[in-house]
């Protein structure tokens, strides 16, 4: 007989693995409909048939060549709006990674300058560092000197 740990585990495997395929089963579902439906509403119902019809209107006067045309164009559209979306992702992520532009077409900014900003950068760190230090070093003295004041003038008022 299986302990009830076994079941449990069992049951811990199976369960999101069915959950899982139930949604991917259901959205698979949910895009094929719409694709249907979307390729039904292209389909045009009639043709107007042109008096003197130009070269193009003789390639546009069947359903099929309008129907593909149509898909071209939405198709178009979903693979300029995945771009834009795409586009916009990477930049949020690549300004949340701290991931600056360095080239754009032509225009590029020398290794050489961003080197000597990040020296630049680095000198002014330390700098403010050891003055920091010293400023801590004057802290400490000025505070010894205080005391030594207060000492003397303790000593003068009891004398």
């Amino acid at each position: 007989m299986a302990t009830e740990e076994e079941r449990e585990s069992v049951e811990a495997e199976d369960g999101p693995g069915t959950g899982a395929t139930i949604v991917g089963i259901v959205l698979l579902l949910a895009v094929a409909i719409g694709l249907a439906l979307l390729v039904k509403d292209l389909y045009p119902e009639d043709l107007d048939a042109k008096e003197d019809p130009g070269f193009v209107d003789t390639i546009f006067d069947n359903k099929v060549v309008v129907l593909f045309a149509r898909l071209l164009l939405v198709s178009g559209a979903l693979v300029l709006a995945f771009g834009g979306v795409f586009i916009i992702a990477s930049t949020v992520v690549r300004m949340k990674n701290k991931d600056w532009l360095r080239r754009a077409g032509p225009f590029e900014v020398s290794e050489r300058a961003v080197t000597e900003i990040e020296d630049q950068i680095q000198f002014w760190r330390t700098a403010a560092l050891e003055g920091q230090e010293e400023i801590e070093d004057l802290r400490q003295q000025l505070e010894e000197s205080d005391e030594l004041i207060e000492q003397l003038h303790l000593a003068l008022d009891d004398g």
